[in-house]
């Protein structure tokens, strides 16, 4: 059984790949039991979880994989789900929002109170000429807003994930109206990594190597055949309806590839530039140099993608 532990407490439309690879046989070819896991905070972070292994891979962010980079369980990043970040404003057509300036004198919620955002939505409403100091932030704390929030009058946007919080309301879903901080160029990223320990990775890497390439293909289906991926994780969103699923993998399938149409290549420079622009805006987890020393290193590489 090799377990692979989702970043979320679900499973949702950016690990589609996985589950249509899983559903085709792709994994079983590699002679690879794949079992998806999603998060149970009482066990702590995930890459603590994956570091302890509790499981084998894990999908994290690039802050956490600078916060385990001591002792013999170091993980190492193989590939990344995204080209971008998944985050922006969300809210709908009757608010009047349809940019960042207009969130002036609007109540934005910001999930748990994450300085991180902070500063991305300080820096987006900068950047389109807007005044931050008029915004009304709310911190919600630990409850993530969707779509919902806005439609009962809770809120008038909120930060979220661009690919999926806009669809779980009642609403139409071309009355939604998402902002990516990407679109004004605010801290690019990739969202998560997909990781292992450093000591598995040395142990096993062609099996590393078996189950990226597999999860590649995945992706190449689900980007081909978009149904398919909805098809493959409807079971394990049976509370999610068909349409909901459909609209945000649409969504999101433009997210997966590279340049060249490749799933899971880390670009090098984007991840050495966020990690100053977090270093720059104190929310890094570890001192930058240590940081930069840790990419150095190799805690993100691309060597077990297929070629």
């Amino acid at each position: 059984m090799l377990r692979v532990r989702l970043e979320y407490v679900h499973p949702w439309t950016n690990h589609a790949g996985m589950y249509l690879a899983r559903k085709r046989g792709l994994y079983a070819q590699y002679g690879l039991d794949v079992e998806f896991t999603s998060t149970d905070t009482e066990r702590g972070d995930v890459p603590a979880c994956l570091e302890r292994g509790e499981v084998d891979i894990a999908l994290v962010r690039l802050n956490q994989l600078f916060a385990h980079q001591n002792g013999a369980n170091k993980l190492t990043s193989f590939a990344v789900m995204n080209q971008s970040q998944i985050g922006g404003i969300i809210t709908n057509k009757n608010t009047g929002i349809t940019r960042f300036k207009d969130l002036e004198g609007k109540r934005v919620v910001i999930p748990m109170g994450v300085k991180r955002l902070y500063t991305e939505l300080q820096q987006a409403v900068a950047a389109d000429g807007g005044d931050f100091s008029k915004l009304i932030t709310i911190d919600p704390g630990p409850w993530e807003p969707d779509i919902r929030a806005v439609e009962r009058g809770m809120c008038d946007a909120f930060i979220n994930v661009a690919w999926w919080e806009p669809y779980q309301g009642s609403l139409p879903f071309d009355q939604v109206v998402v902002l990516p901080f990407d679109s004004i160029g605010v801290a690019p990223h990739h969202s998560y990594y997909v990781c292992a320990r450093q000591e598995m990775i040395e142990r096993n890497p062609q099996l590393i190597r078996n189950f990226a390439s597999a999860t590649v293909k995945g992706y190449e289906l689900a980007g081909k055949d978009p149904q398919a991926g909805v098809d493959a994780l409807q079971n394990a969103l049976c509370h999610i309806s068909p349409e909901a699923l459909r609209a945000s993998l649409d969504e999101v399938i433009p997210s997966w590839y590279d340049k060249n149409g490749r799933w899971g290549t880390a670009d090098m420079a984007l991840v050495e530039n966020y990690t100053r622009w977090m270093g720059e805006n104190g929310h890094l987890s570890v001192p930058l140099d240590c940081a930069l020393k840790s990419l150095e290193s190799g805690c993100v590489t691309n060597e077990y993608l297929p070629e």
